[in-house]
């Protein structure tokens, strides 16, 4: 599929923003102002401008004569994102509850209807994304848009952290997401408080550091600018070390 020649900086950064919250482009991976320039069919001043914006953003890291790579997250990294994640989310969930006290959370329905068919599905990759989605439809119900980027930009580096320790995870244990939005809904506050607090003690625990493997990338496939020549699913190739 050849690219369009018209990719705005937005663009570009929309599509490498998806890649790696969607843990397509997985931690470490070098990302090449050359190879990204010719993807987007477009200069690299422009990907540079958007390598600059994921950096702010603690997604990309830059290192000097090396270039940018995406994240690698710690082991001290990985508390302290759910350590600010508890304290934000804890504030969205109050918020909610106050907010649809005895009325059905619509939007919030139809995003754990997408969650069940994933699961039904065994579309592990689907529902990852969607685990995660979760939470920043959470903060989007508020109508606070501080608290929506505030928490879209925390589930991006817990994607980070989930593909640096465990990248075969989903994270997000089942019927938790559930009962957190029914506590919502009867406006229980401390309730969801407490619903949710657990939930992310449970996702942050969950996650394990896997063996290192080795990649071969096409970023023209991760970045959704054109599908895969051969038969495997992915466009990441995995092979353990021995």
């Amino acid at each position: 599929m050849t690219a369009p020649k018209s990719f705005s900086i937005q663009d570009i950064y929309d599509r490498i923003y998806a890649a790696i919250s969607e843990r397509r482009l997985l931690p470490g991976t070098k990302l090449s102002e050359e190879k990204l320039a010719e993807v987007f069919s477009t200069s690299r001043t422009r990907i540079r401008e958007v390598l600059m914006r994921l950096n702010q953003e603690l997604i990309v890291e830059t290192h000097h004569n090396r270039g940018a790579f995406v994240a690698s997250p710690s082991q001290e990294d990985l508390h302290k994102v759910f350590a600010v994640r508890c304290a934000l989310e804890r504030a969205v969930v109050q918020a909610l509850a106050q907010k649809f006290k005895g009325q059905k959370a619509t939007s919030l329905r139809q995003h754990l209807a997408l969650e069940a068919s994933a699961r039904k599905a065994g579309d592990h990759a689907t529902l990852a994304h969607l685990t995660g989605a979760f939470h920043v439809r959470l903060a989007e119900a508020t109508d606070n848009h501080i608290f929506a980027d505030s928490v879209r930009r925390l589930v991006a580096l817990t994607g980070l952290v989930i593909a640096q320790f465990d990248a075969d995870q989903s994270a997000c244990p089942e019927n938790e997401h559930d009962e957190i939005v029914k506590a919502i809904e009867a406006g229980n506050a401390t309730g969801a408080e407490k619903l949710l607090l657990h939930h992310l003690n449970h996702v942050e625990k969950a996650i394990q550091t896997p063996e290192p493997i080795e990649e071969t990338l096409d970023f023209a496939v991760l970045l959704g600018m054109s599908v895969a020549k051969s038969a495997p699913s992915s466009a990441l190739s995995k092979k353990r070390k021995a």
